[in-house]
């Protein structure tokens, strides 16, 4: 049986399910309850990042993983084998 008959079965079954009405199930202040203040997005977000500096941190970081590795790598084909 090819994929999209079926595809196209369960979509049209998933397209007859109930879903439970929302009508009345809120409490009843929401209705009356104020609209939450709005701030501006920066206050949310916090000082802007130096792109410049995160980028010679994020280097820093590479670096030593590479020079760990290449250690790693040395000592690896350093070893003796049995």
């Amino acid at each position: 049986m090819k994929p999209l008959p079926l595809l196209i079965l369960m979509l049209a079954c998933a397209g007859c399910a109930d879903f439970p009405e929302l009508e009345g199930r809120e409490q009843p202040n929401v209705g009356s309850a104020p609209y939450p203040t709005l701030i501006p997005i920066q206050e949310n977000l916090g000082p802007p990042v130096d792109p410049l500096n995160e980028a010679a941190e994020v280097e820093e970081d590479l670096i030593a993983r590479r020079e760990a590795l290449e250690k790693k790598a040395e000592e690896l084909q350093a070893a003796e084998i049995n």
